[in-house]
């Protein structure tokens, strides 16, 4: 990343590089600007030396806790260093973002942290954000009354009056649960985390491949922003091509036997749906009369899946 001004340095564990990532996404996603080893520190650069730049650069740092983060040698000087730049916390110069159960110490004990631990993705991504922006953390529902139970008897509550008139209980109405669509950037952030699922899923599974497999190799790259290109080698031969990419509200996949990487033509679409945040799979051929795809209603996960399986299609049996 260069030019402007970075909002935040993410500092991690090398164990927790899945979880800086993600944390680094969402916030860019949220239109902050973030520098991160894995993405920015460039091969042949000093390690020490970016890290010192980027902590002093930064206008506050994420602290990725868990139990490896706090034995590092490399984190701490980054921590304390925005810790030392605001000592009170009234800058909230250091955010730690606690994602694996340990015991911090120190100065680190005194600073509230966003707990993310045992939190689904959507619940997490909205911790995070509220906690960054530092909105006020009350709950959503009336508390349970915390009075003491073994004291003196407590009388019943009295019921609410509006209970009850001279002509008897009030006949119940069904409400029904509206469904608010989601909102353009509900949009945008879904499209983009299944994005990032699917690349995810395809650098895992073409490594896993050649790893199983002798005379296999692959080649997965980004080939522009938010386009990435995926091809597997058998014995030296080019058995499979694919590219996919954002396109609009949706992401489009290739299989084109072609290496001009700005061809716009696409074999398959997942489109967003018009009320809900799930995937639609235009084309749907592929999978026809299989019960494990639900190809109307396709989650990131089930995405990425859908689209590896018909990828690697071409080459089953070789």
């Amino acid at each position: 990343m260069s030019g402007g001004a970075i909002d935040f340095f993410v500092s991690y564990n090398s164990a927790d590089t899945k979880w800086a990532e993600w944390i680094s996404w969402v916030l860019e996603a949220a239109g902050y600007r973030v520098r991160i080893q894995a993405w920015d520190f460039v091969a042949g650069s000093n390690f020490v030396l970016e890290m010192q730049r980027a902590a002093t650069e930064a206008t506050r740092t994420i602290a990725v806790l868990s139990p490896d983060f706090l034995k590092s040698g490399f984190a701490a000087p980054e921590w304390a260093a925005a810790f030392a730049n605001d000592p009170t916390g009234l800058k909230r110069s250091l955010v730690p973002v606690l994602v694996r159960r340990c015991n911090a110490e120190g100065l680190l004990k005194q600073i509230v942290y966003i707990d993310l631990v045992g939190l689904n993705e959507e619940p997490a991504e909205k911790r995070l954000l509220e906690g960054i922006k530092g909105k006020r953390a009350k709950p959503s529902h009336r508390p349970n009354f915390p009075g003491v139970a073994d004291g003196p008897a407590e009388r019943e509550r009295p019921k609410f009056p509006g209970d009850s008139s001279p002509e008897g209980p009030k006949t119940l109405v069904h409400i029904p649960k509206l469904q608010r669509p989601p909102s353009d950037l509900e949009k945008r952030r879904f499209i983009e985390r299944a994005f990032l699922s699917i690349v995810k899923y395809f650098e895992n599974a073409l490594e896993e491949l050649t790893r199983q497999n002798e005379g296999v190799e692959t080649d997965f790259k980004e080939i522009g922003p938010r386009r990435y290109r995926a091809e597997i080698f058998i014995d030296g031969r080019s058995r499979a091509l694919c590219r996919f990419w954002i396109a609009g509200n949706g992401i489009a996949y290739s299989e084109v036997n072609s290496h001009h990487d700005d061809d716009g033509s696409y074999n398959e679409m997942l489109t967003l749906a018009e009320r809900e945040l799930v995937l639609t799979a235009l084309m749907g051929m592929f999978v026809a009369g299989d019960d494990r795809f639900d190809t109307k209603r396709l989650s990131p996960e089930t995405a990425a899946d859908y689209l590896w399986r018909r990828f690697i299609s071409r080459i089953e049996g070789s």
